[in-house]
């Protein structure tokens, strides 16, 4: 390929490169080096990827990054979310260089020793190596791969479910800001997890039936839920009532991306309340449901899980079914209760 064909430029010393495709298309990319020589060879190889592809009817090779866009523009809603966003701005870093095709085991290997060489634990490790196995399997289904590397998780500790006590959340409550007090009051009222909260709308909702509900694009489970709205509920909707015709929950005339922040985090120190997360006021929603003896099957249909087996960690929680066979080992008559009473 003439060399005149391909433009290079350098910006804060990293060359970039452009050419113009076969098929006419304007290529634009980074070379994600500053030497001007690998610069030239790599954007030569390029277009004679891009002549195969369209002379002779090649699949092309996608990259890691060509992968993520994708998967990104699938779901716009994937773009605003956190939770996705966290692992993939880590992930570019060891991956944003390479081909689909060059993601192996020893490339998932090298992932999951880096992410554990920063000290974090087997939970943040397996995010990212889930994160990377969620875009290797789309990219499976798009038929860009012909097979993907095995990605196997790493054993996680049994993690204790974490609730509030009723004292923790008056304190809680009172070093929150009123319009995050709002959010952690729905949360605990319904069990709706962060992202369906702050996304929630108006037309979601009906008040004169009290009930709101969560489309299935919008639920973890991919299906919808109707959610009954309590008193606690409702007393938050109307507090919120003329603050935006959009959006249920706003701050400062704008809908809220996250809640668990710098604020969020100095509103626990000051109440004295450790290892709580947001998250966890979905589980104290559903301890609280299943200590009060709602039935387990009720509580997966509120709560929008797709398999009853995800509440077995709190099946324990709820003794009142156990009380009467506890008394099958009781050795107390009237006259030992007297003995020990005296």
């Amino acid at each position: 390929m003439s060399k005149t064909l391909i433009q290079l430029q350098r910006r804060n010393k990293i060359w970039h490169y452009a050419f113009t495709a076969p098929n006419g298309k304007r290529i634009r990319r980074t070379a994600r080096t500053e030497n001007e020589r690998q610069a030239r060879e790599l954007a030569s190889r390029h277009y004679e990827e891009c002549w195969r592809q369209q002379q002779l009817g090649e699949r092309p090779d996608y990259t890691w990054q060509e992968a993520v866009v994708e998967w990104l523009q699938e779901d716009p809603k994937r773009a605003g979310n956190p939770n996705y966003l966290i692992p993939l701005k880590w992930l570019d870093a060891h991956l944003g260089h390479l081909k689909l095709s060059e993601v192996d085991r020893h490339v998932i290997k090298a992932i999951q020793h880096a992410k554990q060489a920063e000290g974090v634990k087997p939970r943040t490790v397996n995010m990212v190596l889930q994160q990377t196995r969620v875009i290797l399997r789309a990219a499976l289904a798009w038929e860009w791969l012909d097979k993907i590397p095995q990605i196997k998780l790493l054993q996680e500790p049994d993690r204790r479910i974490r609730w509030l006590s009723e004292d923790e959340e008056q304190r809680l409550l009172q070093e929150l800001p009123a319009h995050m007090q709002r959010i952690v009051v729905f949360a605990l009222a319904t069990g709706l997890r962060m992202s369906n909260i702050l996304g929630l709308e108006w037309k979601q909702i009906d008040l004169n039936r009290r009930q709101a509900w969560i489309h299935a694009d919008q639920a973890k489970a991919g299906k919808s839920i109707g959610v009954p709205l309590n008193a606690d509920a409702m007393a938050v909707l109307a507090a919120c009532l003329g603050e935006d015709k959009k959006h249920v929950f706003v701050f400062r005339g704008k809908p809220m991306l996250r809640v668990n922040g710098n604020a969020w985090r100095q509103a626990l120190k000051r109440a004295g309340i450790e290892d709580f997360h947001f998250h966890d006021l979905r589980h104290t929603w559903a301890t609280r449901h299943v200590m009060n003896g709602t039935p387990l099957h009720v509580l997966q249909e509120l709560g929008g899980w797709n398999d009853i087996t995800m509440l077995r960690k709190y099946a324990h929680l709820s003794v009142e079914h156990l009380h009467l066979h506890a008394g099958n080992v009781s050795r107390i008559d009237t006259n030992l209760t007297q003995t020990i009473q005296a």
